[in-house]
């Protein structure tokens, strides 16, 4: 490299720690320079709230500038306290309140908060409420106490790690020289590197939610249950006992007539003539639980069983991504391979499955892993000339997607990628299957699938008596799913909520709420919540809004074909759980693979620096700005509220741990 350009590259970075270093000292600090030089004024100390859990400070005449006010204070039977004042001034004869703001007791700074009263402050007043149950000691009570300078360093580091790597893709710097290229081996240890970084972080996400390490719901233990009914060579769940009510119960999937007689079930388990089985996917209980039992005689967490397929989801998207690029035949930057990779790896519905490994999530992020393991091997047989290498991908792609089948059955639609990878004619040439000449090959993909569907048909036929029911229609949750039937009105609603919907932004941490879901539908629309439609909140997939406005020019018809069937194949996913289950976040996910699929086909596409139909620096900074919103909306995603787990509820110290961040 010119040594110019090294002075620049190295005038640069230091120009940019100086930017990180004045936005962390000053801009990420305003309250505590705003506080500096301040009286400090002690209101109450050495406090207790009362027997309704409430305490409010004297009256303090003030007559002064309100900058802040702070409150330390420890509580009973939990971390939280909520805080708001009282305080007229000069713009208010009347005493008026300010929002309140939450106090974890564990969390130092959370005490501190600004308030901005019009003018001077006359009389002030302090109000600290807790729950029922929780009561606070209160230390002191603190006007315009001076807060001390936090200096961040991880806050820090991101800050300039962003604006640094901003500036490499918004000029003209060597990140956009260096191709990707499976030949360079400098390349692999850089990119094990990234996978182990991304599964650090994943492996941190799962321990994140405290409720879910106990699994404390007993039907969240399925599969631990399941694994000893086959230990004593059985598929029902001998543990349940079945309520006598249940037995001669008219329709025994109409829970709310249950409850009302008084019949107690075991929720969401699948019952059927008189037992109890587990209608989640046979392949994860094959695979961890049942093992584990045998080998330690103990129950594997779902905590586990859930990271380890997260584990397998980083390996096959890395593959998936580099044998799609050279399937395309496209120049992409090495920078850029691995944005993709962990776009895909940290998409936000694969972080919600992560940070919520419960038995709901296990059968969908293995079905997700499978489904990019597979596909990625599939397309190594394509670009490889090496004819042992060839059939051995085919061969273990094809049981990595035939297992997907025994995890979350919709997702098997993926394995329709094979009509195009191997069995259309492309280019006049020999199909790669179901020809004379690729017998092997044919025995290779074929053989896989039939050792998997005499697993799964055994399984469904030991249940249910039909090798082709799952098993979902029987479970008992919280509408009778076998009379659902279809609905047109009640699809098209879902599909909006799953797709279109926008997300609920605020300017409160954790700055992402709740998508409301309302309607008039005359019937039994079920749902529980969504943070957005996909189409419109995960900015990765934005490229497929620029494909519908610019399209690709004279693009192969291998790849507009690949990104139709994934477009397809996520609609009918998404329609099929829509018009089966409801509106629940966690079946985004199911969809989410073949969505991000075709977003990641446009991608590699749009920045191929040899396709001259496209401006690849403009397309590389739009990518670049969307793959950092969609990091941040996974990161929203991760704190957001839930219905019931989320993180705020289930780790308070981390939430506003986290939420210390972002108090400037």
């Amino acid at each position: 490299m010119d040594s110019s350009l090294v002075k620049k590259y190295i005038l640069s970075t230091f120009t940019i720690f100086l930017i990180t270093l004045c936005l962390e000292v000053f801009v990420f600090n305003y309250s505590s320079w705003r506080s500096m030089g301040s009286e400090q004024i002690t209101v109450a100390a050495d406090a207790r709230t009362d027997d309704e859990y409430l305490f409010i400070s004297d009256p303090y005449e003030l007559n002064d500038d309100l900058k802040n006010v702070y409150v330390d204070l420890e509580v009973e039977n939990n971390d939280l306290a909520y805080v708001s004042v009282m305080l007229t001034d000069e713009g208010d004869k009347y005493p008026y309140s300010t929002a309140e703001y939450v106090v974890c007791d564990q969390v130092a700074r959370s005490g501190y908060s600004n308030v901005y009263p019009f003018g001077k402050a006359k009389t002030v007043q302090v109000k600290v409420r807790t729950l029922e149950g929780c009561p606070a000691s209160i230390h002191k009570i603190v006007l315009n106490a001076r807060k001390p300078i936090d200096f961040k360093g991880v806050r820090a580091l991101m800050v300039f790690l962003t604006l640094l790597f901003g500036y490499l893709i918004f000029t003209k710097s060597f990140i956009h020289s260096i191709p990707f290229d499976v030949k360079k081996k400098w390349q692999y240890p850089v990119t094990i590197l990234v996978m182990i970084l991304i599964i650090i972080l994943g492996k941190k996400l799962s321990t994140a939610d405290k409720l879910l390490l106990n699994t404390p719901w007993p039907h969240h233990l399925q599969y631990q249950e399941l694994a000893r009914s086959l230990e004593k060579g059985t598929v029902v769940l001998t543990e349940r006992e079945v309520h006598p009510g249940l037995l001669s119960s008219e329709n025994p999937y109409d829970t709310i007539s249950l409850q009302m007689e008084g019949v107690t079930y075991s929720m969401d388990y699948a019952f059927y003539k008189g037992n109890y089985y587990a209608y989640f996917g046979i392949v994860p209980e094959v695979l961890l639980f049942y093992p584990y039992h045998m080998l330690t005689g103990g129950n594997l967490p779902n905590q586990f069983a859930c990271f380890a397929m997260y584990v397998l989801l980083v390996i096959g998207v890395f593959i998936l991504v580099a044998e799609l690029i050279r399937w395309l035949s496209k120049e992409v930057p090495y920078i850029f391979y691995l944005l993709l990779c962990a776009s895909l790896c940290l998409c936000a519905n694969t972080v919600y499955l992560v940070i919520r490994p419960d038995v709901y999530n296990i059968p969908i992020i293995s079905g997700t892993a499978f489904s990019f393991l597979g596909l990625g091997l599939w397309l190594l047989s394509l670009n490889t000339d090496k004819t042992v290498v060839r059939r051995l991908a085919l061969f273990a792609g094809s049981f990595s997607m035939a297992l997907v089948v025994g995890c979350r059955p919709q997702l098997a639609i993926l394995s329709l990628a094979a009509v195009i990878l191997f069995m259309w004619k492309r280019d006049g040439k020999e199909r790669d299957l179901f020809s004379k000449k690729t017998l092997m090959e044919t025995i290779c993909f074929v053989v896989p699938y039939a050792l998997v569907a005499v697993l799964v048909c055994w399984y469904n036929f030991a249940r249910f008596g039909n090798i082709f029911d799952f098993g979902a229609a029987y479970s008992l949750t919280s509408n009778d799913m076998t009379h659902r039937g279809f609905n047109f009105d009640r699809l098209l609603r879902s599909l909006f909520c799953f797709l279109l919907q926008p997300p609920v932004v605020g300017t409160d941490y954790p700055f992402l709420d709740i998508a409301k879901i309302e309607g008039s539908h005359m019937g039994k629309f079920l749902y529980e919540y969504t943070y957005g439609g996909m189409l419109v909140s995960n900015a990765f997939v934005f490229s497929l809004w620029i494909l519908l406005f610019k399209g690709f020019g004279k693009s192969s018809k291998k790849l507009m074909e690949m990104i139709f069937l994934f477009v397809v194949s996520g609609l009918i996913i998404a329609g099929f759980d829509a018009n089966a289950a409801g509106v629940i976040y966690r079946y985004t996910c199911d969809f989410a693979p073949a969505v991000m699929l075709a977003a990641l086909s446009c991608w590699i596409t749009y920045l191929d620096q040899s396709d001259s139909n496209t401006s690849y620096r403009l397309i590389s900074r739009i990518a670049y700005v969307c793959m950092i919103l969609a990091f941040a909306y996974s990161l929203l995603t991760a704190l957001a509220p839930g219905i019931s787990v989320c993180i705020k509820n289930d780790s308070p110290v981390l939430f506003y741990g986290i939420a210390d961040y972002f108090n400037f």
